[in-house]
């Protein structure tokens, strides 16, 4: 094939007519490894364009095999990617059905959930604020704002674990909130009702801390370390939405349901219903489950409002 290339390719040489009498061999004729080369050069592009790359197998066929190859390749190391940096994933949640319906539960829902969240958590500021001002809690049930700092701050390392920005910003404004609770509550308390805030707030913060060290020191899977942030997350938001009915046996004593906030029941019974939705359209069970319940205690507090009105 060489041979027979070399054999039709014609060399021109323009010989100068004055000044030389012979061309100069470096500029006018290319030497036999330069010939080489360009000839081998000429026949790859030759094959390539041809039915000859291999027998019985157009090389075009070869090159949409090689690229389909190569175009699948990337489909599936990108499909990697996208699995690792969803929240779906670390979840053990499934693709959604991005309908019209299912795409407003998971963007306009949480948005409003949001805003719902930061209702809930400041819905006892008037209350502990007139507290301070009367330097006297009179009737309000402390139980509730010491849980709910503890909770909070869980749920919003919780959230940064699995990276969802609505879960995340919907605890900022109350984890900040309700330390201010506490710290205002604090010096307003005495005897039992000062221990007994103490020690939920401390040992609540001990459990907290110790999972978060454990779950640092161990070699556990980002899998692993979500489910348990979520598991204890929900654990405490279950505590704190049934939190209120602790004076239940007052309610029904005095016939007077003053120390449940109605605020609180209101925003709770809001909240948990957008957030059970949400956590039920990304199949998130640490978001539904706790939620759902919550929203029974919530509508168990507004009976009892209903029942025995604040006098």
């Amino acid at each position: 094939l060489f041979q027979r290339h070399h054999a039709t390719m014609p060399i021109k040489c323009n010989l100068p007519t004055t000044g030389f009498s012979t061309p100069p061999p470096a500029r006018s004729l290319p030497n036999q490894n330069t010939m080489k080369l360009s000839s081998l050069l000429i026949i790859i592009a030759a094959a390539g364009q041809s039915h000859a790359w291999s027998p019985g197998r157009p090389a075009t066929s070869l090159g949409s095999k090689v690229t389909s190859n190569v175009n699948d390749g990337i489909k599936r190391h990108n499909a990697k990617k996208v699995a690792l940096s969803s929240p779906l994933s670390v979840r053990g949640g499934t693709a959604l059905d991005m309908t019209p319906a299912s795409s407003l539960v998971t963007t306009l829902v949480p948005r409003i959930g949001i805003l719902t969240s930061t209702l809930l958590y400041f819905s006892p500021f008037t209350a502990v604020r007139q507290a301070c001002t009367n330097e006297s809690l009179d009737d309000l049930n402390p139980v509730p704002l010491a849980i709910m700092a503890v909770s909070s701050l869980c749920w919003l390392v919780y959230g940064l674990s699995v990276r969802d920005p609505f879960v995340t910003l919907s605890n900022v404004p109350g984890s900040i909130a309700s330390i201010w609770y506490v710290m205002t509550v604090l010096p307003l308390l005495k005897g039992a009702q000062l221990q007994t805030t103490q020690n939920i707030v401390v040992g609540l913060s001990a459990v907290t801390i110790n999972l978060w060290t454990w779950l640092a020191l161990t070699n556990k899977s980002l899998e692993q370390v979500s489910s348990a942030l979520g598991l204890f997350a929900s654990g405490l938001f279950i505590v704190l939405s049934g939190s209120p009915l602790s004076t239940i046996k007052t309610v029904f004593s005095t016939k007077n349901s003053k120390s449940i906030l109605t605020q609180l029941t209101f925003a709770q019974i809001t909240n948990t219903a957008l957030w059970s939705a949400y956590g039920l359209a990304i199949k998130d069970k640490f978001v539904y489950g706790p939620n759902m319940i919550g929203l029974g205690f919530g509508l168990i507090q507004l009976a009892l409002k209903l029942v025995f009105p604040s006098k």
